[in-house]
């Protein structure tokens, strides 16, 4: 091979890799459409219903495909709207609709104390006292429990 052919295979190879398309990052977002128009009696059709909404809602932006793959919550009972990952192009589209109330980043929450069973007196080190209400309430047998510290 001569010199300038390396040259010119050298320089086609180079500014082919500077011409691939690149990948828009995706990111995960929040479409909020408001409350249900469903009452307070919600059956599995209702449900199945609101979910299929917001594949439709999708799809009209992305194409039924594509609303498929990038749509993975669908929030049915008390508020209405979903999950998706989404380019800042397709965001900024779907924002725009009418029907659409807000669109944000959904961001995932750092917890900040890991000492809420000592702050609520619940433990103290680690230890449960026979004081605690935790053992009054014999360890939340068919009882939910949850606490959320926003700070």
């Amino acid at each position: 091979m001569t010199f300038p052919t390396y040259l010119f295979l050298s320089f086609l190879f180079c500014s082919s890799l500077l011409h691939r398309p690149t990948l828009a990052i995706k990111k995960s977002y929040v479409v909020y459409f408001g409350c249900h128009s469903h009452g307070l009696e919600v059956s599995s059709f209702d449900l199945d219903k609101v979910t299929e909404s917001h594949y439709e809602f999708l799809g009209s932006f992305l194409g039924r495909n594509k609303a498929k793959e990038a749509l993975f919550y669908s929030y049915t009972r008390h508020i209405n709207g979903f999950a998706a990952t989404l380019e800042d192009e397709e965001a900024a589209q779907i924002a725009n609709h009418p029907k659409v109330i807000s669109l944000f980043l959904n961001q995932g929450r750092k917890l900040y104390t890991t000492r809420s069973w000592d702050f609520l007196g619940l433990e103290n080190d680690g230890v449960i006292h026979s004081s605690s209400i935790w053992k009054k309430a014999r360890f939340g047998e068919d009882t939910i429990i949850a606490n959320l510290d926003t700070g």
